[in-house]
């Protein structure tokens, strides 16, 4: 009997390997669309190669969060040997930090636009070779939407409230919240915005930054975290055909979709944004939503007035796990 068993399980189990390893020999062949093109190492979509790419990869390698789009995972086998695996994001890594300055893989099947801009048909992301964007910026045209790379020059210049007033005398009026809190020595924020970008476009942003924390709190100025404190968030803006939804690991998660300006004090509290941030430090989220619990406001750069507001747990803002979810308006 106990042979029969022994024997039964054998079987069984070469049964499950022969079908795993013909399931993975399929997805190795499974043909790309007739639109597929990519940037290589692009393993998220967004154009822009950094550790996100690299954590996509862990996450699919690992079978936490398998990749099922083929054209992805072609794009994030940089090493071009046919397998997706831990190499591929040490590689991506070394490329994102400068160590390298080439893949193995090539980009596919992009169109130029002019000099070194181009068009990926697949994402419908137009962006530089270098994923910077242009002057920061890039458009994601098949959701018509332009956003920030968080890789250009913003990234030096960290956040004061100047920029917050100043934005109003460039038709950047915004509805405005900072969330500050401490953590770990350090002074945060996590500051908020929605409202119109320029006379044709309305969106939203989040950003994270940080400062010592010996800095004195009369001071404006924050640092742009560093990238072990990039985070994962989404947020989805809603402002009638405005709408559109954006998710990153990042420091500055942006969104700009076509709108015509309209009256600031009318339209921009109308607008409804909601934001998720996954955090990588429990500490840090814990902090966070201390923060979150002690906003008391709104700014309006367009006015310079504030309104009352605040997040509610249940209400406008949950947690779950190391993820937290809140609404504004």
């Amino acid at each position: 009997m106990k042979i029969l068993k022994r024997a039964l399980c054998a079987f069984l189990s070469a049964v499950i390997a022969f079908s795993v390893v013909g399931f993975s020999v399929y997805a190795e062949k499974e043909p790309l669309p007739d639109n597929a093109s990519y940037v290589a190492g692009d393993a998220d979509g967004d154009a822009i190669i950094n550790s996100a790419d690299a954590l996509r990869i862990v996450y699919h390698s690992s079978g936490q969060q398998l990749m099922n789009d083929v054209v992805r995972r072609t794009a994030a086998d940089v090493d071009n040997n046919g397998e997706l695996n831990s190499t591929d994001a040490l590689y991506i890594l070394y490329y994102a930090t400068g160590k390298v300055d080439s893949f193995q893989r090539k980009d596919y099947n992009l169109s130029t636009i002019a000099g070194n801009i181009t068009y990926d048909p697949y994402t419908g992301c137009v962006i530089d070779n270098e994923g910077l964007g242009l002057v920061g910026f890039a458009y994601d045209a098949k959701y018509g939407v332009f956003y920030a790379t968080g890789a250009g020059w913003q990234r030096t210049m960290g956040y004061t409230e100047l920029y917050d007033r100043l934005a109003a005398v460039a038709f950047m009026p915004l509805d405005t919240i900072r969330i500050k809190f401490n953590y770990a020595g350090m002074q945060w924020m996590v500051q908020l915005w929605k409202g119109y970008y320029g006379l044709v476009l309305a969106g939203c942003e989040t950003g994270f930054y940080n400062r010592p924390g010996d800095t004195p709190e009369n001071q404006t100025t924050y640092n742009v975290v560093s990238e072990e404190y990039h985070q994962e968030m989404s947020c989805k803006f809603h402002y009638g055909l405005s709408s559109f939804n954006r998710y990153s690991k990042t420091w500055w998660l942006t969104g700009f979709s076509p709108a015509v300006q309209m009256s600031p004090a009318t339209t921009i509290p109308m607008m409804r944004v909601e934001n998720t941030i996954n955090f990588t430090d429990i500490g840090l989220m814990n902090a966070f939503i201390e923060g979150l619990e002690d906003v008391d406001h709104i700014f309006q750069n367009y006015d310079g007035e504030i309104r009352p507001f605040y997040f509610q747990r249940g209400v406008n803002y949950k947690v779950t796990g190391t993820t937290v979810w809140f609404e504004w308006q």
